[in-house]
């Protein structure tokens, strides 16, 4: 099929019980044994196996804590219980929260979450533990539906308006009962909890399909957050969220001294601390701190061996960088003896001296002759995961080949390894693909309130195109003139609708202006650009400023002059202080690193 409606494809999920529960009670209590000698000779060695000890398997309501925390156990290679091991719990599956989510193996070599609680919707649940270097370990749990059934957002969840107008999609709840069969007839009241909107036809009964909608929701007249809680008798609420944009624009101003003297700035990411990484292409990692006026460079790998569009490009911060002070780079190389494109881990050091390469956590990304279309950003998603961004290296058939890690969005673990719920895209297809058939894409980021996922692709001569992707779905770039010939330039369009899972554009700029990186701006004193997607040109030598509906269309809004006619604009990045910094493509020592602020 075609996802020309860009719905959401609901991603597979590991089976539940896969992870080994011999020893175990059913509904996930403790193992008879957690610790021991393991046949070791008393000597703890290195950490070598992770494996779950309690807390796998159980089953409970939605939005309800479960009763035995998961614990893993760390040994050395001998089985002997390893302490002090760093250990990170994450939700990956089912929108559950958890505490205590970052500890350390105790004097048994195991350590547990604090609580887990599952999320609102009936189904599989998964939280991972994982340890450096280490096998993750999956707990898989089951929510049942709520005794009395579920109340959970049918549409119109996470919008933006202009203030005092409506929102475009009438919000509307779906309830269902135990056995999630729709409840016919049940009264649902919303109302307005913030931004003083106004609803109207807010007492609402449930229709056949269990479905109670509002007549509207008219936000209020002050820029920022609103909500819209919608209730029924014996089920917890629902809150929609929306945000209110202002009808001004933006007041704004370039700093252009902001940092400059550098060679091809490619990409920027922050640390909490308010930090700023950099990447140079021609091979740099380097860091500004708050305050500083000179960058300091903290690494400079020898293997990088750049060429014209390849090198050291994308760089991602951990989300739990306060305490493992990780950062990823996407590099070419030629460690292996042959060139590729691969995703490297690194260690910062507490006074930002220095980054140690930890690994390669992934390699073999598809090189192309003269490093070309190499695509190259890193961004974490709001579930945890890194998604990298790979370019079709002027090969006809890397794209729709998905045995190749070129040409796609991949979707990771920390460790490299294929995240939980990508798509199976069938047999030989690599399980690190998120979704496939892109030329160069160089932009990748997530949707405020929504966390969709939004690609900027830098298209041939006729087209550059920013879309919402869906898991597994199919960008439609096939460069194959039919003979294994590439014909990326004369020939193919951008997106070819007749090959499987195609996605269509949001929105498409005729004429290729070099379409690079991309955010979206976020916070109230972006007045008429809060919630809209600020994209980088190259050739255009300008920034876009487009606003997208709720399912991915878009309708461009404003340009400023101060950005237009001046540079190649590499990538735009919203830094923890509000404002947008913007990497300025010029080899050293004309690159440079703007700062966008806005009031």
């Amino acid at each position: 099929m075609n996802h020309l409606d860009h719905v959401f494809i609901r991603a597979s999920r590991p089976v539940l019980g896969a992870i080994t529960l011999l020893g175990f009670i059913a509904c996930g209590g403790e193992e008879a044994t957690t610790s021991g000698s393991g046949g070791g000779d008393g000597i703890v060695g290195a950490p070598a196996v992770t494996r779950a000890v309690a807390g796998d398997g159980q089953t409970a309501e939605v939005n309800t804590t479960l009763p035995v925390a998961p614990r893993m156990l760390v040994t050395d290679a001998d089985g002997d219980p390893v302490p002090g091991v760093a250990i990170e719990f994450t939700v990956t599956v089912g929108d559950g929260t958890a505490t205590d989510v970052t500890t350390e193996t105790g004097d048994d070599g195991t350590a547990a979450v604090g609580s887990w609680t599952l999320g609102p919707v009936p189904g599989e649940h998964e939280l991972t533990g994982e340890a450096a270097g280490l096998a993750p370990v999956l707990f898989g749990a089951i929510a049942t539906p709520d005794a009395n059934g579920s109340m959970l957002a049918f549409a119109g969840d996470t919008q933006y308006a202009t203030v005092g107008t409506a929102v475009a999609v009438a919000p509307a709840v779906i309830v269902r009962d135990q056995m999630d069969e729709p409840i016919v007839g049940r009264d649902v009241t919303f109302t307005v909890t913030a931004g003083d909107g106004v609803v109207t036809e807010a007492d609402a009964v449930t229709d056949a399909e269990g479905v109670a909608r509002v007549g509207g929701w008219t936000l209020g007249a002050v820029p920022g957050d609103n909500t819209l809680t919608a209730r029924t008798a014996d089920l917890p609420d629902y809150v929609f969220r929306a945000t209110a944009v202002s009808t001004e624009d933006p007041v704004i101003t370039v700093d252009q001294d902001f940092l400059t003297g550098l060679d091809r700035p490619w990409d920027i990411a922050f640390a909490p601390d308010g930090a700023m990484f950099f990447t140079e292409r021609g091979g740099r990692l380097r860091v500004l701190l708050p305050g500083a006026s000179a960058p300091v460079t903290l690494a400079e790998p020898a293997d990088v061996a750049p060429q014209t569009q390849s090198g050291m490009l994308g760089v991602a911060v951990d989300p739990e960088f306060a305490t493992n002070r990780r950062v990823y780079v996407f590099t070419s190389s030629n460690r292996s003896g042959s060139m590729d494109n691969r995703i490297r881990r690194f260690n910062v050091d507490a006074g930002y001296t220095t980054a140690t390469e930890e690994a390669d956590i992934l390699t073999g990304i598809a090189w192309g002759a003269e490093g070309g279309h190499s695509g190259g950003r890193i961004r974490f998603g709001p579930d945890g995961f890194l998604y990298v961004t790979s370019g079709d290296n002027r090969a006809a058939t890397i794209p729709q080949d998905l045995t190749s890690l070129g040409s796609k969005v991949l979707r990771i673990t920390t460790d490299g390894d294929p995240a939980p719920g990508n798509p199976n895209l069938g047999p030989g297809a690599r399980p690190e693909i998120f979704a496939y058939g892109f030329r160069n894409p160089q932009g990748i980021t997530f949707r405020p309130l929504s966390g969709q996922v939004f690609l900027c692709e830098h298209g041939p001569n006729q087209d550059d195109e920013v879309t919402r992707l869906v898991s597994g779905g199919n960008g439609g770039w096939n460069p194959n003139d039919g003979n294994g010939n590439y014909n990326g330039y004369t020939g193919a369009i951008m997106t070819d609708t007749s090959l499987p899972d195609t996605m269509l554009p949001g929105y498409v700029v005729s004429d290729s202006e070099g379409m690079c990186g991309c955010d979206f701006l976020s916070g109230t004193q972006w007045a008429s650009w809060d919630g809209r997607l600020a994209i980088a040109m190259l050739a255009g030598r300008r920034m876009i400023v487009a606003n997208f509906d709720a399912e991915g269309a878009a309708t461009v809004g404003p340009v400023r002059d101060e950005l237009e006619n001046i540079e190649r604009l590499r990538v735009v990045v919203q830094g923890p202080d509000g404002a947008a910094y913007i990497a300025v493509d010029k080899s050293g020592p004309g690159g440079a690193i703007w700062r966008l602020s806005a009031e």
